[in-house]
Parts: structure tokens; C-alpha cells; sequence
């Protein structure tokens, strides 16, 4: 399977198929050059003979006549590969020297006194190639021309061709064997940065995310090298931040643990009624704590994870808004807060996850029933830049100086009530995954606190 993919077998492959194209449309225009070459020069020579013919006709008594000695006769008949012949008529058809069946002129009308033409035909089921010539003479008794007539086999022409052709295409080849062995050692010298980059990812340690050097890469490996630099760098961000978390989880669960068992242990040694009822009243705020801790950390956990998965949706904000905070209601009324909820336009549509969605606008209505005051108010509101949920108590508020340090995970404020610290955590990074910006200001003067999140405009 490696071998079916290989990059240097897949360049190779190409290369050749693009060459061997090449080769043989060379190899037909030397072909046909050749041939034409050689057909030029024996239709010259087949003109020559025909010329030379042409000059042993005479008149004689009025009539035409072919003074041909022995010696000539043999010239134009022999050949070492093809087959010569001739033939001269007069005026009135008739064969006075030569082959009676020779091929005929090509079209109907005869030749003009004085022109030579060369063309194909057939003689016993054999190509041949004929000269004809028109001549004319004076002191014949009738009007014409003589015509005179030399043809030969085509079987010499043919094997000079193939010689010439071969001898052209025979070198080429050599060339090309040459070539493509020329590239097979390129295509194997190019890719040898990458053997190198093989080698240097195959030696580095597991959990080694440190960028791989670009010293002495090609410049085309660059983007790739990167693109996987920038995923080693999110990947260390990513397991350092990972580790962080589990080592503050690990502390923030030591503490509650460390109580169950001290107020147990304590509640095991008293006997005292009183003690133990204390003692369990203990144990249940600081499983309450826990739990609330583990959910949060779940929750944390789950939108960590979305980050991959998340599929955002056309949404009706203002509808989910409305639906979180029916919810809360009761919650709000039994500590006697209340909730108010505005909204300045008929529909607030936007792109998200409704279970993240949900999760965020639960944890900001958690925290002002937590740290607010008497009232919470939610707002959505559409502006040019997109939508925008508020969501305003009128408790003490956060110092302008720790509105950055909040959203840091298990971050409390000093004499707030106990929580996880995990709640701004979990809406920042549900907004991040929103493309949305989360803001906290202080609702009226310097009191209250108002978490804002701007989601941008939904693409259409």
C-alpha cells in the first residue's frame, strides 16, 4: 500500500507518461520526414530518367522513333531492389518502346506538350511511382505529343526510410532512456528533504512540542512545515493548559475532600449529639461544594471538547433567552430576587449551539443570583455589528481592576460567596467559540454588574 502511493513512484510515472507521447509523435515526423526526403529526391532521379529517355526520341520519316542502344536499355531496367520500366507512345496511343501496362495518367485529361508530372499507381498489384512526360516534336505527320513514361517499385524507398527513420529514432530513444534515468536520480535528490524530515519527526521524543527547525528545508516544504509548527504550538498551548487545569481541579477537589473526612472522623470520635449533627451539616456543604465543582468541571470539559464538533445553527435568540429565564424564575423568587426581561426588537436571530447556549446564559443568571443584589435584568438587543444579551444585577459589582482576572478558571473574588470559579471560564470560552466577545461593566455608577456578550451578524 506505502509503495502504491509513493510521491517518487507517482513523479516518475507522470514524467514517463507525459514522455512517452513525445516519443512517438517524434518517431512519426521522422518517419514522415524521411520518407518525404527520400521520395524528393527519388522523384529527381525518376525525372532524370525520364529526361534522358525523352532525349533518345527522334523523328524519322514523319514518324516517331526510340533510338535506344543496349547498354541504355539495361540502365533503365535494372535496379539491385526495385523494378523499372518505361514506355513511350506517340500521338495516337501506340506503343513504340517499352511496357504496354504502364498505370495511367491520373484524371481525364492528358498531359500538356512540355510538362512533366510524378505520380502514384499500381503495376501487378504493386505500388509504383511514375514519371510521365509530354514531348513534343516537329516533322511528325500527325498533332501531339509524345508521351514518355518511367516507373519504378517503391521497395528501395521504403527500406531508406525505415533505415533513416531508425537512425534518427534510435539515438532519441538512447536519449530518453537517458532522460528518464536522469530524472529518477532528480525526482530521488529532490525528495531527500523530506527522507531528512522523516528521519528528524522519527527521532524526536513523544511528547516533545518543539517547532521542527526550517534551516535547510526547500522552500516549498515551508508552508508545510508551517501549518505543522502551528499545530505543535496550539498542541503545547493546549497540553500545558490541560495540565494547569488538572493540577488546580486536583487541589480545588483536595480541599472539600480533606473536609468530608476531618468532619466525619471528628463526628466518629464525638459522641455528643450536638457535635455530629454539626459535623454532618459540614459534610453536606462540602459534598454540596464538590458536586457543584465536578459539574462545572463537566461542563468545562464537554465545551473543551465542542471545540471540534461544534455545528452552529440559525437560532432565535431573543426565544432562548426568554426560555432560560422561565426557568430560572422560580430558583430567583425562592431568594427573593427578581428577573426582568427586555428586549427592543421583535427577533434577534444569530448562529449557535442551543445547548452551549444555554449553558452560558445559565452560568451568567447563576453568578448575579450568587453575588448580585435583589433584581436581575436581561436584555437582548440588535445592533448593526450583530446581537448583544445583557445580563445586570444591582450587587456589589467587580472591581475594574479584577474584570480581567475573573475569567481566569477557579479565580473567586475575595469575601464573594463560595463557587467553583469556573463559571466566567465556561461563558468566555462559549463565546470564543461563537466568534463573540464577552464585556463586564459596572450597571449604574460604580454598583451592580452588567455581563454583555456581542455575537456577530449572522451570515446570510
Amino acid at each position: 500500500m506505502g509503495n502504491a502511493n509513493s510521491l517518487r513512484k507517482q513523479l516518475i510515472v507522470r514524467m514517463l507518461l507525459v514522455m512517452l507521447p513525445l516519443f512517438i509523435l517524434l518517431w512519426v515526423m521522422a518517419h514522415l520526414s524521411s520518407q518525404y526526403l527520400i521520395d524528393a529526391a527519388f522523384d529527381r532521379s525518376l525525372a532524370r530518367r525520364t529526361y534522358a529517355l525523352a532525349d533518345r526520341v527522334e523523328v524519322v520519316h514523319g514518324r516517331a522513333h526510340v533510338d535506344i542502344s543496349v547498354a541504355a536499355r539495361e540502365i533503365l531496367a535494372f535496379d539491385q531492389e526495385d523494378l523499372l520500366f518505361h514506355r513511350v507512345m506517340d500521338p495516337q496511343s501506340r506503343v513504340i518502346e517499352g511496357d504496354p501496362s504502364m498505370p495511367p495518367l491520373p484524371g481525364r485529361r492528358g498531359l500538356k506538350p512540355g510538362k512533366l508530372i510524378v505520380y502514384d499507381g499500381m503495376k501487378d498489384g504493386e505500388k509504383v511511382r511514375v514519371a510521365a512526360y509530354a514531348l513534343s516534336l516537329k516533322g511528325i505527320r500527325t498533332k501531339g505529343a509524345v508521351l514518355i513514361q518511367v516507373g519504378e517499385t517503391l521497395s528501395r524507398r521504403s527500406a531508406m526510410a525505415d533505415r533513416a527513420t531508425l537512425a534518427i529514432v534510435i539515438p532519441m530513444l538512447l536519449m530518453m532512456l537517458t532522460a528518464a534515468a536522469a530524472i529518477a536520480y532528480g525526482v530521488g535528490q529532490g525528495l531527500l528533504p523530506l527522507s531528512r524530515l522523516r528521519d528528524r519527526l522519527s527521532a524526536r521524543e513523544a511528547l516533545d512540542p518543539s517547532p521542527v527547525p526550517l534551516d535547510g528545508t526547500p522552500t516549498e516544504l515551508r508552508p508545510f512545515l508551517d501549518e505543522i509548527n502551528s499545530l505543535l504550538l496550539r498542541l503545547s498551548e493546549a497540553v500545558d493548559a490541560q495540565s494547569r487545569f488538572v493540577s488546580d481541579a486536583a487541589h480545588q477537589l483536595r480541599t472539600p475532600l480533606a473536609g468530608i473526612r476531618a468532619q466525619a472522623e471528628a463526628a466518629l470520635v464525638n459522641a455528643q449529639p450536638d457535635d455530629a449533627q454539626h459535623a454532618l451539616a459540614r459534610i453536606a456543604q462540602s459534598t454540596r461544594t464538590m458536586g457543584e465543582l465536578l459539574q462545572k468541571l463537566l461542563i468545562l470539559a464537554r465545551v473543551d471538547a465542542a471545540e471540534n464538533t461544534l455545528r452552529l445553527v440559525s437560532l432565535d435568540g431573543m426565544a432562548l433567552v426568554k426560555a432560560v429565564a422561565r426557568e430560572w424564575v422560580p430558583q430567583a423568587l425562592s431568594k427573593g430576587v427578581e428577573i426582568d426581561f427586555e428586549a427592543t426588537d421583535s427577533g434577534a436571530p444569530l448562529a449557535g449551539d442551543a445547548q452551549l447556549l444555554r449553558e452560558m446564559l445559565a452560568n451568567l443568571i447563576d453568578n448575579a443570583l450568587r453575588y448580585g443584589g435583589t433584581r436581575i435584568s436581561l436584555t437582548v438587543q440588535r445592533t448593526e455589528q450583530g446581537v448583544t444579551w445583557c445580563v445586570a444585577d444591582n450587587g456589589p459589582g467587580i472591581p475594574a481592576s479584577q474584570r480581567t482576572a475573573v475569567f481566569l478558571p477557579f479565580f473567586r473574588l475575595s469575601g464573594g460567596v463560595d463557587g467553583a470559579g469556573l463559571g466566567l471560564t465556561i461563558v468566555q470560552r462559549i463565546a470564543n467559540l461563537h466568534g463573540a466577545r464577552v464585556r463586564l461593566d459596572a450597571e449604574s455608577g460604580n454598583t451592580g454588574l452588567r455581563v454583555c456578550v456581542d455575537f456577530p451578524v449572522m451570515a446570510t
